[in-house]
């Protein structure tokens, strides 16, 4: 009996335990732990920002993330939806809310970087989570925000809370109009510390819906403390459509310079920035002759603007310069701008070529230029590190620099020299471009980017490896202090300039204190001159020598070549096309 009793009572027990843990438990035994989804629950998924295309009674078609797609509604939806942009709640397949996004507004772009947008008459907004661009001209796309140019008035954006949930590109950008970043004195910035205007007619300057006339000739200065007591942008405007704006306190290889168009003045920590909106073919008129000496021939100047034209297009698509507000700058970094005036042949090479561009294949052609070459292109991926081959820009023949100055010329360059220019730019090309100046390292028996601190007296240098047209695009350079493996044409020629020694021209002419060497069609002979022994590099050409060599176009304007021939000896297999509807 008393055994039973404990049976019994053990019996209770086990059941007892069981229970709390079936309570502990909440009946999930053989179950995943508390809080981890099974594979058969269903998780709500939030779509921000979609672009709805319809709806019907039950269903929502919309697009996101490159896909169209139709999903059920159950009865979600009251109303007809067409073209709007919402957030969409998506549960076992379904849509089960949805949040529209009606607040639009349609306004000029004005500046733009990775955080927000500014736009004219708003202010500068930030981009909500999921900021989303849609593309609703040609097939719907979605692209990245760099695809929202500044300048544009075509496209519509979508708000929420202050905050800009999307952006919708109505139509093909616009290329009227290009928005120019007018760098400090000697292209050494971008922010000014004073502005100081005056111009050549009547003229207006507002902040906000604040305006103040000024006459011809009176002038206007802008200071970082006037911005601090009037925050806000201000724009100039000259009263007549032809009329130009002089920027005082800048000095230009030309003298004081003068724009068409407006100017904009913002107030940056660093300093002001100057941009200057002008028609693409008005900036041309400035263009051509800081690029190409307008005594050149008509024919050669015409192919310069085609060239010109083409280069902006695609620098204004890149939108490159979009967080200063800007498409271009005013330096070589892009095309150079209004660093000598207009002049009466260049404005007529402009005006006679209007609209006109090269294209490759439906695409606008990159149109890179330069001075002279040394009897031969060089390809655009043995010059730029990243340059995709492309048919027209690769290294050819060209016969026709021959009478140019800079077709042959001759440096000396002793070691002290090359010491001190290596000491002065080494290190700070690879701050600048760590993946193209290598140090070899002994233990792993290969180059690496690191930094480079004095590199002792040189040894040896010699070019490691020619691209084609013999182009310079490797230069070994032997120190007492390590290796160093010199990549890319622009580089090469950084290293070895020639500031301190002169250049002398074939024709007899010498030229000093050069920044960078001539070009990079060169070789090298290690030797004496006057009791120094050094390098002798000789060389060809000017310029980095993708594309049309300017004195080349000369040559064949004078030989009876037209533009088009031009253009067909340089850019071979593109065809001419308008950017103008």
């Amino acid at each position: 009996m008393k055994k039973k009793i404990i049976f019994l009572t053990a019996v209770l027990l086990l059941g007892a335990l069981l229970f709390f843990w079936r309570e502990k438990n909440d009946g999930k035994e053989g179950k995943e732990p508390s809080g981890t989804p099974t594979p058969t629950m269903a998780v709500p998924e939030e779509l921000k920002n979609v672009w709805i295309l319809s709806s019907t009674e039950g269903s929502i078609t919309f697009f996101c993330d490159g896909k169209k797609q139709t999903l059920s509604t159950k009865g979600a939806v009251q109303e007809s939806l067409t073209e709007c942009v919402g957030d969409l709640t998506v549960l076992g397949g379904e849509i089960v809310s949805l949040v529209l996004k009606p607040d639009k507004v349609k306004a000029k772009v004005l500046q733009a970087d990775e955080t927000g947008m500014e736009l004219e008459g708003y202010g500068t907004l930030s981009f909500a989570e999921n900021f989303r661009v849609y593309r609703l001209y040609g097939d719907l796309a979605e692209e990245p925000s760099g695809k929202v140019l500044v300048g544009s008035t075509e496209t519509e954006f979508v708000l929420e809370n202050g905050k800009l949930c999307a952006a919708l590109l109505l139509s093909e950008p616009r290329t009227e109009k290009i928005r120019v970043l007018l760098g400090t004195e000697g292209y050494r910035g971008y922010y000014h510390k004073s502005v100081e205007l005056t111009a050549d007619c009547g003229y207006t300057v507002s902040v906000g819906e604040e305006k103040e006339h000024f006459k011809a000739g009176e002038r206007c200065s802008l200071s970082e403390m006037d911005f601090e007591k009037k925050p806000g942008r201000r724009v100039v405007i000259p009263d007549s459509v032809d009329g130009k704006i002089t920027f005082c306190n800048l000095k230009r290889a030309g003298g004081t310079p003068s724009y068409r168009g407006t100017l904009e003045i913002e107030a940056k920590e660093e300093g002001l920035l100057v941009v200057n909106e002008v028609s693409v073919e008005e900036y041309l008129y400035a263009v051509l002759p800081s690029e190409m000496p307008s005594d050149f021939g008509a024919e050669a100047l015409k192919a310069q603007a085609i060239c010109a034209r083409s280069y902006a297009y695609k620098e204004l698509l890149e939108n490159r310069y979009a967080k200063y507000g800007a498409h271009v700058d005013d330096s070589t970094a892009c095309q150079v701008y209004n660093n000598t005036g207009e002049t009466e042949n260049a404005v007529l090479a402009v005006k006679e070529t209007h609209g006109q561009v090269l294209f490759y294949e439906g695409e606008v052609a990159q149109c890179y230029y330069f001075s002279t070459s040394s009897g031969h292109t060089a390809a655009a991926e043995d010059v730029w590190e990243n340059a995709e081959p492309v048919p027209y820009l690769q290294a050819k023949e060209s016969p026709y620099d021959t009478e140019s100055p800079w077709y042959r010329w001759q440096s000396f360059l002793s070691l002290e020299a090359l010491e001190k220019r290596m000491k002065d730019t080494l290190n700070g090309r690879y701050k600048a471009v760590p993946e193209q100046i290598l140090t070899y390292d002994a233990t792993k028996k290969e180059f690496i980017g690191k930094p480079i601190g004095t590199i002792g007296e040189i040894i040896s240098i010699r070019i490691q490896e020619n691209g084609k047209g013999e182009i310079a695009t490797k230069l070994l350079v032997v120190a007492e202090n390590g290796v160093f493996l010199v990549k890319n044409e622009y580089n090469i020629r950084s290293v070895l300039a020639p500031v301190d020694t002169p250049v002398y021209r074939e024709n007899g002419e010498t030229v000093n204190g050069a920044a960078l060497l001539p070009s990079a069609f060169i070789t090298l002979q290690k030797g004496t001159y006057q009791g120094e022994t050094g390098y002798l590099v000789t060389g060809g050409g000017y310029g980095h020598g993708v594309g049309m060599s300017q004195c080349g176009a000369d040559a064949m304007a004078r030989q009876g070549f037209s533009c088009e021939e031009i253009i067909e000896e340089y850019y071979p297999g593109t065809v001419l096309g308008f950017i103008y509807d």
